[in-house]
């Protein structure tokens, strides 16, 4: 695909994409009336079923038609993110998707979710690092994971509600605990367990240090729940919270300890195995304290006995999803007691109205917030909303029961969503509306729970220290099923297919006959597994018939043939529309505070020449007060109330947030904005400006923070979506539209006034200037990330090609360079399916941010590499020294930039 993203012209001209046919087979195919071939699914019968499984796989590959968990890639860890909105990765969002796809996931997505992880486990707590909540500093107990993180950023407590009231995040920990130790049982890497196992034993301890030795049952305060802050704990008689003993923890808990004594026993430590095991049997025996005589669990249960999520009771009457769906998953509950949970389950009809699980129903009456406010109403967040990781898990209940029509309406629901681009989460309305609709396009990584559970659910993957068991929960309507893809279990890969219903009734492995099964199962001793096993399953009284997995080609998808498709400039604009407000002095979360005094603001729907920004400096712009490109125009000497009128027309006032106060300057009369307020004006669609824009202020800033100030701002954080103009950083002057950034060390004089201003024009030209004179410009034919694109994959190809010849395409860097150059075939054919008609429209906003997402993704594959290559320079790992002596290698014939 070489040259393609570079001749990929923007300006006045059709575009130019690839045809890449031959590296993607079609979506799937319908073969007569009961067949279908898809891209990792094939089979009879139930066609319908099968093709909700191809796409639900399909959502884990570089893929055009769907979003996919690589467009969560960052650069930043070389990691999973949460979402373009939530910079940081949570341990209650990923529980769900993380579990689930974790036997089918390959490299270099296992790296980039183990990268992710370690944002929890290089920062727990060891009871010496400490955290600050406002005016409180706390030390972290040892073995505490958190809510969320991110490099330098820890969240040890739930970090939403009343976190002065909080409890640590218990069962994050225990979800925490699970999760890595699930990982590490499907890879069975000694090296890595060497390093992890010592950190799960600490949280197992902490954990452990909140049992009640008298009933065995596990103390958790305030938000100490997995789903928090849901749970208040026992109120007590003086109106305070204290801890109550927590269902989920006790679940999620026994649950971790199957997997923890499973790793024991992988390194050979018998007397902690034991250890472990004892541990797990106490917790079970609390279990009958949580239980109802309906066979479900409650969800917590008060010191003084009062228990809360009985169904149909006066008070606490509701029934609690999230602890009775998991202890099915995870086989907490036997065959029998997990029947009866899901009969309950299906016998409330408020907890799934949308066929998507709710987290409670009916609403709770036990959270420290009454359910008024609309994030704390019944159906919108923790309080009956809906949450994809815990669909994730009640998926796979479904599959572990044979309800395979509930699992089939939980996907085409999520479905809905996916074909719009909107995997949004939580989705509010009990399930069936995005938590922000204002953005283009949604998307989290809880939502590709349920899809990762379609293909966990199939066979469900048991792994244990001696081997891994096999499952099949294979719907009767589907009488042949074939995988087109490796399952992990340890470095081996295992291909599965079934043929046939009913009872496991034959097995081969490679073509031979396998004894080690019965009529619900199938072991896999890893020492009698081969390295590549080819499984075929026999149910009932069909016959085996013929499997040959397909294999994704070894060579890496060619360039392929440029075509003309149709393609107007606005789809690239040089500033994205969106529905955010104008912010005076503030970011869009209320962050990145001007400190200064500001006496005038002026945004433009033109970019103004260099002589005109000069006038405006000279205050000689009068003739500019009448331009008909003048969108807004704010004076900050006389208030209207709590409002600064816009004296280029009606309506676009600018209302003070906070507080802001006026002042007496030698320019006159400002606004005076110390960091406790901004102003914002509603949005407008005249706010937004697509060709081109100048944004100018007048300001006398103060010393900024390392991150800068905010001066004039409508776009998300952490996007180029919009405009912004602010000091970022600190005292420097920066511009940012969708085509690119520009930036200059501006050194703005803390106490001067100054006249800032910015222009982007309709060609890609940037330019910032100081008191009327241009200090820095930049030009940006294409966006910024479809710019160096071609260059980078250029250099992949060469990378992969030396590291093939060195005996190391299996290893993780070649995996990421394959998959950036994948991802740019994806991406040029996207933009040829869409210009012969093959994918349905999107509306005009949603369209051109879905596109971009392949670009940026893209991108961010390519960054990523390289500064993941920048960083072997200096080391002493052999093994990063060889692959950096690859990768010196292929910039020799195909320069890539520089990172920073």
């Amino acid at each position: 695909m070489q040259g393609a993203f570079s001749r990929y012209r923007l300006r006045g001209v059709a575009g130019l994409v690839v045809l890449v046919a031959a590296a993607f087979p079609a979506p799937g195919e319908v073969h007569g009336a009961e067949s279908f071939d898809g891209r990792f699914y094939s089979g009879e019968g139930d066609v319908d079923f099968l093709r909700l499984l191809d796409v639900s796989r399909r959502m884990f590959a570089s893929d055009p038609e769907n979003q996919n968990v690589a467009m969560l890639y960052t650069p930043a860890w070389n990691g999973f993110v949460e979402g373009p909105t939530w910079g940081a990765w949570w341990v209650q969002n990923s529980y769900g998707p993380t579990y689930c796809a974790l036997p089918f996931l390959q490299e270099p997505l296992v790296t980039f979710l183990q990268n992710a992880q370690d944002l929890w486990f290089d920062q727990m707590g060891d009871g010496k690092r400490t955290w600050k909540w406002q005016d409180q500093e706390l030390t972290i107990p040892d073995g505490q994971l958190c809510d969320a993180a991110a490099p330098g950023w820890f969240y040890p407590k739930q970090g939403d509600g009343n976190v002065a009231i909080h409890d640590w995040g218990m069962e994050f920990t225990a979800a925490g605990l699970l999760i890595e130790a699930e990982l590490l049982l499907v890879s069975r890497d000694q090296e890595a367990l060497g390093r992890y196992l010592p950190r799960l034993r600490r949280c197992a301890d902490f954990i452990e240090s909140r049992r009640d030795s008298k009933n065995n049952l596990f103390l958790a305060g305030p938000a100490g729940n997995l789903l928090a802050p849901s749970y208040a704990g026992w109120k007590k008689p003086d109106g305070t919270y204290d801890k109550a003993y927590l269902a989920g923890l006790s679940i999620t808990y026994i649950a971790a300890l199957d997997r923890l004594i499973e790793l024991e026993k992988l390194a050979s430590n018998q007397q902690n195995a034991k250890l472990y095991t004892d541990r797990r049997e106490l917790a079970r025996q609390g279990l009958p304290q949580l239980t109802t005589d309906e066979g479900y669990f409650i969800k917590y249960l008060d010191p003084d006995g009062t228990r809360h999520g009985v169904y149909g009771a006066e008070k606490h009457g509701y029934f609690e999803a999230v602890c009775n769906h998991d202890a099915i998953c995870f086989r907490v509950a036997d065959d029998v007691q997990s029947e009866r949970i899901y009969r309950k389950i299906a016998s409330i009809p408020g907890l799934r109205p949308h066929d998507l699980v709710i987290t409670n129903c009916p609403s709770l009456d036990d959270m420290y917030t009454p359910p008024t406010s609309w994030l704390w109403k019944f159906g919108t967040w923790v309080n009956g909303g809906h949450w994809s990781t815990c669909e994730a898990r009640m998926v796979m209940g479904y599959y572990r029961l044979g309800k395979y029509d509930d699992a089939r309406r939980s996907i085409e629901q999520l479905m809905k969503f996916a074909r719009s681009f909107r995997m949004d989460n939580p989705l509010v309305d009990f399930g069936d509306a995005v938590y922000q609709p204002h953005e283009p396009i949604n998307l989290c990584y809880d939502s590709f729970g349920p899809p990762a559970a379609m293909v966990r659910g199939l066979f469900e993957y048991l792994y244990r220290a001696e081997g891994l068991t096999l499952l099949p929960h294979v719907p009767p309507g589907i009488t042949r099923l074939e995988q087109h893809f490796p399952i992990r279990f340890g470095p081996k890969r295992v291909y599965l297919a079934t043929v046939g219903t009913g009872p496991v009734t034959s097995v081969l492995v490679n073509g031979k006959a396998w004894s080690s099964f019965d009529e619900k199962s199938v072991s896999l001793p890893y020492d009698q597994t081969p390295e590549e096993a080819v499984i075929q399953i026999v149910l009932g009284a069909a016959e085996p018939t013929p499997f040959v997995p397909r294999k994704p080609p070894e060579a890496l998808p060619p360039a392929g043939e440029l075509k003309e498709a149709a393609w107007s400039p606005e789809q690239f604009p040089i500033i994205a529309a969106n529905d955010l407000p104008v912010r005076i002095g503030a970011d869009s979360e209320g962050g990145s505070r001007f400190a200064g005094d500001m006496a005038r603001a002026q945004i433009f729907s033109r970019a103004l020449s260099a002589e005109e920004i000069a006038l405006l400096a000279a205050k000689k712009g009068e003739k500019l007060d009448e331009d008909p490109a003048l969108v807004a125009d704010w004076k900050f000497d006389v208030p209207q109330g709590d409002a600064f009128a816009n004296s280029a027309g009606d309506g676009l006032s600018a209302v003070v947030v906070g507080q802001t106060k006026p002042v007496e300057t030698p320019e006159g009369r400002a606004a005076g904005l110390s960091g406790s307020g901004y102003l914002e004006v509603k949005h407008d669609p005249k706010l937004n400006l697509t060709t081109a824009c100048t944004l100018a202020a007048w300001i006398c800033p103060q010393a900024q923070a390392g991150s800068g100030g905010r001066i004039l701002d409508k776009s998300r954080v952490g996007t180029s979506n919009g405009y912004l103009l602010d000091t970022c950083p600190g005292n420097s002057l920066r511009l940012i539209v969708e085509r690119g950034t520009l930036g200059y060390d501006a050194k703005l004089v803390p106490g001067r006034w100054v006249h800032v201003a910015a222009t982007a024009d309709a060609d890609g030209g940037l330019a910032l200037f100081i008191d009327g004179k241009k200090v820095a410009s930049a030009y940006h034919e294409f966006p910024i990330d479809v710019a160096s694109t071609d260059r980078d994959v250029a250099v992949f190809r060469k990378f992969h090609q030396g590291l093939a010849a060195a005996g190391l395409a299996d290893r993780y860097e070649a995996a990421h360079a394959r998959l950036a150059v994948e991802y740019a075939a994806t991406t040029c054919r996207r933009l040829q399916m869409l210009a012969d008609g093959k994918l349905a429209s999107l509306p005009s906003r949603s369209q051109y941010a879905a596109d971009k997402s392949y670009f940026s993704t893209t991108a961010k594959l390519c960054e990523g590499l390289k500064r993941t290559m920048e960083s072997y320079r200096d080391s002493e790992d052999q093994h990063k020294k060889q692959v950096y002596a690859v990768w010196r290698a292929a910039l020799t014939t195909g320069e890539v930039p520089a990172t920073e």
